[in-house]
């Protein structure tokens, strides 16, 4: 049951992640957060072969195509990448 919330978590991780690699107080760890985002990004792609997380979000009855819209933005902007 909690498929579909498995790429808002992955974003939000490591959009936080990219923020405190950025942040001087984090500097110790840089590294050891740049290298997350390195795993991150390789489990994130993965999402592309697995349509079934974007099909959770969209059957999901709160989210639907809302969530894509917001974080990915509508036709328009999809079509500029």
């Amino acid at each position: 049951p909690t498929l579909w919330c498995m790429i808002p978590a992955m974003e939000e991780l490591q959009m936080a992640w990219e923020l405190k690699s950025e942040n001087l107080q984090f500097a110790l760890y840089k590294e050891a957060i740049e290298w997350g985002l390195v795993k991150i990004g390789k489990y994130y792609s993965k999402f592309d072969d697995k349509p079934v997380y974007i099909l959770a979000l969209v059957l999901h009855p709160c989210y639907k195509l809302m969530y894509i819209t917001m974080a990915w933005g509508g036709p328009e902007e999809q079509a500029k990448e």
